[in-house]
C-alpha cells in the first residue's frame, strides 16, 4: 500500500540570506545615520553610574591588597547594566513586525548575570589551613553585579543608597572587627626527651590553664627506640596572638626539646 504524500513548496523566510557561499557584506551598507541618531538618544547616565559605583567598591578592595579591584568591578558593574539596558530595547526593537506573541523578561537575564558572576566571585576565595581569604572580595563582586542591574534598569537612587551601604559596611565593620578577637583553633605540638610522657602532659596543662587556653583533644606517641615522645595538643583559645609568649613558656618546661605551634587544616 503506497501513501501518497504532497511536497510542499520551500519558501525562505523573509530578509534570511540561506546561501553561505555569498560574500558579506562591505561597510559601505553600514548605516551611518542610524549609530548617529542612536547615539543622540543614547543615556550616559546608567553607564557613567555603573563606573563610579563599581569603582568606588573596587578601591576600597584595591587598598586591602586583594586581586579582585577597581577595574574588575568596574567591569562587572557596567557589564550587567549594559546587559540590562539592551534586555529593556529587546521589545521595543520588535515592535509589529514580530510574528505571534513573544513574551521577553528581563528577570530571566537578571538571574542569568547574578548566577554567572557566582562563578567570578567564588574564583577570588582562597583558603591556606583554617584561614579563608576572599570570601568579603566574592561577596562584592557579585553586590556590585546586583548593582549594575539595578542601574540597568534607572533605579539611580536605589543603586546609590545600596553602594553607600556597601562601603558603610566594608569600612565600619572592618574597623569594629579590629578589636574582636575570634576563636581560633590551632594544634600544638610538643616533642620532648625520654618515655615520660605524663609529666610533660601535666606541665602542659599547668602552662595552658594559665593562660586561659581550652583543650580540646590530646594524641600523642612515644618511641622507645629514640627515647622521645611526642604530645598533640588540639586546642581553643582567643586570637590574642599568643603564640611567642606560649611557646616560650612550654620551650622552658622540663623535658621539652621541640615545640610547635600550627593551624588546623582540613
Amino acid at each position: 500500500m503506497e501513501i501518497a504524500t504532497e511536497r510542499l513548496p520551500f519558501e525562505r523566510p523573509l530578509g534570511i540570506d540561506l546561501n553561505p557561499y555569498r560574500p558579506c557584506a562591505d561597510f559601505s551598507t553600514v548605516d551611518l545615520a542610524l549609530i548617529a541618531q542612536q547615539f543622540q538618544h543614547l543615556d550616559w547616565t546608567p553607564f557613567v553610574l555603573a563606573i563610579l559605583v563599581g569603582g568606588a567598591v573596587g578601591l576600597e578592595r584595591e587598598l586591602h591588597g586583594r586581586p579582585a579591584g577597581v577595574r574588575t568591578h568596574m567591569m562587572v558593574c557596567l557589564s550587567a547594566a549594559i546587559a540590562i539596558q539592551a534586555s529593556q530595547s529587546v521589545p521595543t526593537a520588535l515592535g509589529e513586525s514580530a510574528v505571534g506573541n513573544i513574551v521577553f523578561d528581563p528577570n530571566r537575564l537578571a538571574a542569568g548575570i547574578v548566577t554567572g558572576i557566582g562563578f567570578l566571585g567564588a574564583a577570588t576565595v582562597i583558603r591556606s589551613g583554617d584561614i579563608v581569604r576572599g570570601i568579603t572580595t566574592g561577596s562584592c563582586v557579585w553586590a556590585v553585579a546586583v548593582l549594575g542591574i539595578v542601574i540597568g534598569q534607572q533605579r539611580y537612587a536605589l543603586a546609590i543608597v545600596g553602594a553607600v551601604g556597601m562601603l558603610a559596611v566594608l569600612i565600619g565593620v572592618d574597623w569594629i572587627f579590629r578589636w574582636v578577637r575570634p576563636l581560633v583553633y590551632r594544634r600544638l605540638v610538643v616533642v620532648g626527651s625520654g618515655s615520660d610522657l605524663t609529666a610533660i602532659s601535666a606541665s602542659l596543662r599547668e602552662v595552658l590553664t594559665q593562660n586561659k587556653i581550652r583543650i580540646q583533644d590530646l594524641a600523642g606517641r612515644i618511641d622507645p627506640v629514640a627515647q622521645s615522645c611526642e604530645i598533640n595538643a588540639y586546642i581553643r583559645c582567643r586570637n590574642l596572638h599568643q603564640a611567642p609568649k606560649l611557646l616560650t613558656q612550654v620551650g622552658a618546661l622540663e623535658g621539652v626539646s621541640h615545640v610547635e605551634w600550627t593551624q588546623i587544616s582540613g
